[in-house]
């Protein structure tokens, strides 16, 4: 009878301590989604005036929006060109070896290794064009 008790207690004071956690969590969500809104009304408040918000929330953002236009890698437009172009070879060559061996397997072996090749080139190229991060700034 008592080893029920001790059972049942210890069941009660886990849900109370997994309702709480629960409850803390739903609270600090709350908190920060207040926050975040108040922000953004003072962004908004702020524009409405004419002015420019400063940038010490996100100084990468305020510099991507501030910017006119964004500077393309030519390296990358070689290689997303280059990839384009492998991936077509690729292709082709899948499509001529399936009908010339009467066998698709042989067409898309060979073809999708070449157009998979390609794709890496084209990814590689897409990634290369990520614009650099801007300098750090020393508080010296």
């Amino acid at each position: 009878m008592s080893g029920d008790v001790q059972e049942l207690a210890a069941v009660l004071v886990f849900g109370a301590l997994v309702l709480s956690g629960i409850g803390f969590v739903a609270m600090m969500l709350r908190a920060r989604q207040r926050l975040q809104e108040l922000a953004v009304r003072e962004r908004i408040a702020l524009i409405e005036r004419g002015l420019v918000p400063s940038p010490e929330t996100d100084p990468v953002q305020f510099e991507r929006m501030m910017s006119a236009r964004r500077q393309s890698n030519p390296v990358a437009l070689r290689y997303r060109s280059l990839g384009i172009l492998i991936i077509g070879l690729g292709a082709a060559l899948a499509v001529l070896l399936t009908f010339a061996a009467r066998n698709p397997r042989i067409g898309m072996g060979l073809g999708g290794a070449l157009a998979i090749f390609g794709l890496a080139i084209f990814l590689n190229g897409s990634l290369a064009s990520a614009e650099p991060p801007p300098p750090e700034r020393s508080d010296s």
